[in-house]
């Protein structure tokens, strides 16, 4: 009973993904827990409604938790979870990380934490599920891709070999929905930097540079003119910011 209730423990605590894995990985399995049960106790919980997602939720969590291996398990970078699901299916998978934002999203998986293309399976703890994720059709994202002019919502870059992520601009967690016009087109970086910038995040989606970046990216300033500014800033005693607010609201109040 005891294994059984570690096998299914649940749990709402948060773990950062994007901390530095700092879990030496044990070699050593824990005898009271079996680890092939476990993976097939969880599998057969998976709320995905695609078949085919499941079978490779269920090689990543075999991947991270090598036969004979203890949790922590090792840590395991991206190119292996690839090789993994494209060994399984019997060709190249493209997108093994969208499916690890799944399992760490709506499937619960809080023990997998993420460090740049690294990851590691730190405990067995499960949280409870979240409606799965919604995808676009191919008509409804071409016309996303079309008003973006088919480049990175957040940094215009061109997408890269896996294509951009589908991202809510709001997320469902603060509200969002699956109206078209709550999608974006970003790359993987962005993507995982907004996911970063929202996680505990309590300001107005509505006003964040991260879902709207038509109207509130950040405007880059070039180095040289930052170090002038600041400079300046140090003589005249005064702050940075507020000398760029005042001399744009200068600028622009001359010309109304």
């Amino acid at each position: 009973m005891a294994n059984e209730d570690k096998i299914r423990r649940k749990s709402h605590a948060r773990i950062d993904y994007n901390v530095r894995p700092s879990y030496e990985p044990n070699p050593t399995p824990d005898p009271e827990i079996d680890r092939d049960l476990w993976i097939e106790t969880v599998s057969s919980e998976f709320v995905s409604p695609s078949k085919a997602n499941k079978e490779y939720y269920k090689v990543i969590l075999e991947t991270l938790w090598p036969k004979g291996h203890g949790i922590p398990g090792p840590v395991v970078s991206k190119e292996d979870i690839r090789e993994a699901i494209s060994k399984y299916r019997g060709k190249t998978y493209q997108d093994p990380f969208r499916r690890m934002r799944e399992l760490q999203g709506e499937e619960g998986f809080l023990g997998i934490i993420k460090v740049g293309n690294d990851y590691q399976l730190v405990d067995l703890t499960v949280s409870e599920k979240r409606e799965p994720r919604q995808h676009l059709n191919e008509d409804s994202w071409q016309e996303i891709l079309r008003k973006y002019d088919g480049v990175c919502a957040a940094c215009g870059r061109t997408p890269d070999e896996d294509g951009f992520q589908q991202d809510h601009k709001i997320p469902r967690l603060r509200g969002g929905g699956d109206d078209i016009d709550n999608w974006q087109p970003l790359c993987d970086a962005c993507n995982n930097m907004k996911s970063t910038a929202c996680r505990d995040c309590k300001e107005d989606c509505n006003l964040c540079c991260w879902a709207f970046p038509e109207k509130y990216k950040p405007i880059m300033i070039p180095g040289p003119l930052i170090e002038r500014l600041r400079a300046y800033a140090k003589r005249i005693g005064g702050s940075p910011d507020q000398i760029v607010t005042d001399l744009i609201t200068e600028e622009l109040d001359s010309h109304q």
